[in-house]
């Protein structure tokens, strides 16, 4: 049994993964200062949770960011790898792969 793959497909996979987030402007508007909603309780309670939730996407989506730059260097290395590799060094490809899991899981 053999294991067969496409190292151009692996790095292109990389690349374009590497591209998801490339255009952050969504994101960019959600850290302008907002118009205040009025200056009465609802409003500001309002204005905390708006903030709080407008802080929480820009977060995440800097994090989603990071974890595809992150996964792009990685699938390029191991596209890399995989085209110098033969049968006897196997290691160097899980090497690379080792703990990647963890990295495309984290939160």
């Amino acid at each position: 049994m053999s294991t067969k793959f496409d190292a151009e497909a692996i790095a292109t996979a990389g690349q374009n993964i590497g591209l998801l987030l490339n255009d952050t402007s969504a994101f960019e508007a959600l850290k302008q200062p907002w118009p205040t909603a009025g200056k009465f309780e609802p409003a500001a309670r309002l204005e905390r949770i708006m903030d709080g939730q407008r802080g929480a996407v820009v977060a995440h989506a800097d994090h989603l960011k990071a974890v595809f730059a992150d996964m792009e260097t990685k699938l390029k290395e191991i596209s890399s790898r995989y085209k110098k590799t033969d049968g006897q060094n196997a290691e160097e490809i899980q090497n690379v792969i080792a703990g990647l899991e963890g990295t495309v899981y984290a939160t």
